[in-house]
Order: C-alpha cells, then structure tokens, then sequence
C-alpha cells in the first residue's frame, strides 16, 4: 500500500482540493510553490500506461481544471506540470501523480532553489503539525473554492 493509497483511504490527512470517483488531488506536503497540488487516481499503479486510457484522460482534465482554480484562487500566472512515470524516472511513489505546480511572476529563483531542496529531502519524513495543516487547508480551500465558482 503506497502513502497516496492510505491518504485516500483516510488514514493518512491531506488537504484536498478535489475528489470524485475516478480520482483526487490533494496539496503536496513538501510543495515546491504555494498551492502544489497532486492529481492522484484512486486505483493504485506505477506508471500511466498502466492506466486505462479514458482514467488518464480524466487525469488531466482534472488537471486543467486544477491549474484555473490556481490561476483563480491563487492568483498563479501560470503552472508546471510533472510526472515522474516509474522508478527511473525519480518517481518516489510507485502510484501515479501528476504535479500541478503554480508559478508566481517572479519566482524562478525561490522556484529552482525549492526543486533542489525538494529533491534532497525527499527521504525525510515531514512532520505535521496543527499549524502547517491548518495553512496548508486554507491554501486547499482557495483552490477548492474556485474549481466550483
């Protein structure tokens, strides 16, 4: 069972900003921008082919949609897009995740230097506190918010 199977199964918290039964998304726990959201679909695989082909089409309209309520919510100007498909390719759940990532005018920089340290840390476990989870809620509910206005 891989973290993102537990989150779904609610035994493990996230911040959600959307959920139907094809898939969730959820804000990343080490986000590289504000707002970093997962795209996550329920049934468990490693890699997109894996996928049958109408799931990763609702994958990434589920992404679109994620980057507007960015956009909306978050006032992003404008998203990155990533999936590391397998273990080869840094994947670091062998369950398929698409990252939305917001980007800010400006922050290309803050932008690299938080990739770099994602990447290092990733073996980290990160700790969760009340405070963290409750900011990172609110940034959840400001995309969320948007997605249905």
């Amino acid at each position: 069972m891989t973290i993102f199977d537990r989150i779904i199964a609610g035994q493990l918290p996230a911040s959600f900003v959307y959920q139907d039964d094809i898939c969730v998304a959820f804000l990343d726990i080490s986000p590289m921008t504000r707002g970093h959201t997962l795209v996550v679909p329920r049934r468990s695989v490693p890699t997109l082919d894996l996928l049958d082909a109408a799931t990763r089409a609702h994958l990434f309209e589920v992404v679109q949609k994620v980057g507007a309520a960015q956009r909306k919510g978050l006032g992003s100007l404008a998203q990155h897009l990533l999936v590391n498909d397998g273990k080869d390719a840094s994947q670091s759940v062998p369950h398929v995740h698409i990252h939305v990532m917001p980007r800010y005018g400006g922050d290309m920089l803050q932008t690299v230097t938080r990739m770099i340290w994602h990447v290092s840390t990733l073996a980290i476990p990160k700790r969760e506190t009340a405070a963290r989870r409750q900011a990172m809620d609110r940034i959840a509910r400001k995309i969320r918010d948007a997605m249905s206005a």
